[in-house]
């Protein structure tokens, strides 16, 4: 692992990572992480995944280990 492809990745959708990081009052990296495969824990990151599936940033919306309390109507 180089350090370099992270902040290729993470600098591909820069922005659009801090603004929905100050929008659900949380981290960019949070974000990040969940855009490259962290589970969704929390409604709260659902409807993360969700705003970034929207953006065609992640290309699968995956599920929460909880998903049948979060549906999200897709």
């Amino acid at each position: 692992y180089h350090a370099g492809v992270f902040e290729e990745l993470y600098a591909r959708h820069r922005s659009e990572y801090m603004r929905i990081a100050w929008e659900y009052w949380t981290t960019p990296n949070h974000v990040w992480k969940l855009a490259h495969g962290r589970d969704a824990k929390t409604k709260k990151d659902q409807e993360i995944l969700h705003e970034l599936h929207a953006l065609g940033i992640v290309h699968r919306h995956r599920r929460s280990r909880r998903a049948e309390d979060y549906d999200m109507g897709d």
